[in-house]
């Protein structure tokens, strides 16, 4: 238990990073040093970016852009925009980007994890009480009382080889159309919409590895997203409305939800628009999408705090042959207030010209 916790602490920053990022742009089984100048920084969403000049080791000037996670995170975190200026001397340590992307040796990429500064200082600050809660037993900061109403602050929750995999390619075993299935055989991982700002929407927000907000009303629970902008954050309605005739369509879509005999939460949604990658990675929807979600609260996190086990089922008959469903958990985590969320499309797709 120990080092599983601690383990999940140390690559919080590598989590964050890989979140809005294909990781086939970069070798994951592996990190490296990378020391230099920093000559530009862009702190803007969906991901800081630093470019960094150094002398190699055969005395050849090169280039290394750093993206790293939102600027909200790294704020939480302790690292600030000032943190690090141009001008600055630091050492990153990067995942590297893949040989096979890599177009000119004098021009590289890394996926941002950690960074020390000439005085020895690290980014983000390490401190004694980040071990603190490697421990068997409910903490102070972990072993609240927990949510009863759904409402809270929740992380998506997933061991790191599964965040390695995660947004890489189309989902293979997927019952796909013939229309389905000749997106999955063209895909280019270029083409994600993330990288022209684009959101795709439920259900895949609902994976989205950033934390989301659960916010509890009597008539609705409203999800605000730290990875999404706001006119992303969902709204589940409680009170029994039919959906609205002049509903104005978006591609998070009109949902309603009830509690269940056991207290799950269901939600279904409909009302979308055609979505690209609306189903998955590669994959898009159509206005027949619907979405079935199921939501059941629970004790037993490995940090000793509250857990939500979630499931939502997706249909869609243009690129589906059959419905399917995905699992997956969240875990309560601090309460906090995100940062705007503001996407840059320059920011967002400055990583295209290594590939």
């Amino acid at each position: 238990m120990r080092i599983l916790i601690a383990s999940v602490l140390i690559f919080l920053v590598s989590v964050s990073a890989l979140a809005h990022h294909s990781r086939t742009y970069f070798e994951l089984d592996h990190q490296i040093e990378v020391k230099g100048t920093v000559t530009q920084v862009k702190w803007r969403n969906p991901h800081v970016r630093y470019v960094l000049e150094r002398v190699n080791e055969k005395g050849v000037t090169e280039t290394w852009s750093m993206d790293g996670q939102t600027p909200g995170g790294y704020e939480q975190e302790g690292w600030l925009e000032s943190s690090l200026v141009v001008g600055d001397v630091v050492t990153f340590r990067v995942y590297p980007n893949s040989k096979n992307t890599q177009r000119s040796p004098n021009k590289q990429s890394g996926l941002l994890n950690a960074a020390t500064r000439s005085d020895g200082s690290t980014l983000p600050p390490k401190s004694e009480g980040e071990l603190a809660v490697a421990t068997e037993s409910p903490t102070e900061e972990f072993g609240r009382s927990g949510s009863k109403d759904f409402s809270g602050n929740w992380s998506y929750t997933l061991i790191l080889d599964e965040i390695k995999l995660l947004g890489s390619e189309p989902p293979q075993a997927w019952p796909l159309t013939e229309r389905g299935q000749a997106q999955l055989d063209n895909f280019n991982i270029d083409a994600d919409p993330i990288f022209e700002c684009i959101e795709a929407g439920a259900p895949r927000m609902i994976n989205y590895l950033y934390d989301r907000k659960w916010i509890r009303f009597e008539d609705r629970i409203e999800i605000i997203s730290e990875a999404t902008p706001a006119d992303q954050n969902r709204v589940i309605w409680l009170d029994g409305r039919a959906r609205p005739a002049d509903l104005k369509v978006s591609s998070t879509g009109f949902s309603t939800g009830h509690f269940d005999q056991g207290g799950a939460l269901v939600v279904r949604t409909d009302g979308f628009p055609a979505v690209r990658w609306g189903l998955e990675t590669g994959i898009d929807s159509s206005e027949q999408k619907t979405l079935v979600e199921r939501y059941r609260l629970t004790n037993g996190s490995f940090t000793g705090g509250m857990r939500m086990i979630f499931s939502f089922t997706v249909t869609d008959p243009i690129y589906l042959r059959r419905p399917v469903t995905v699992y997956g958990v969240y875990d309560l985590t601090d309460d906090r207030e995100y940062a705007e969320f503001k996407c840059d499309p320059e920011s967002a797709s400055a990583h295209l010209e290594f590939n």
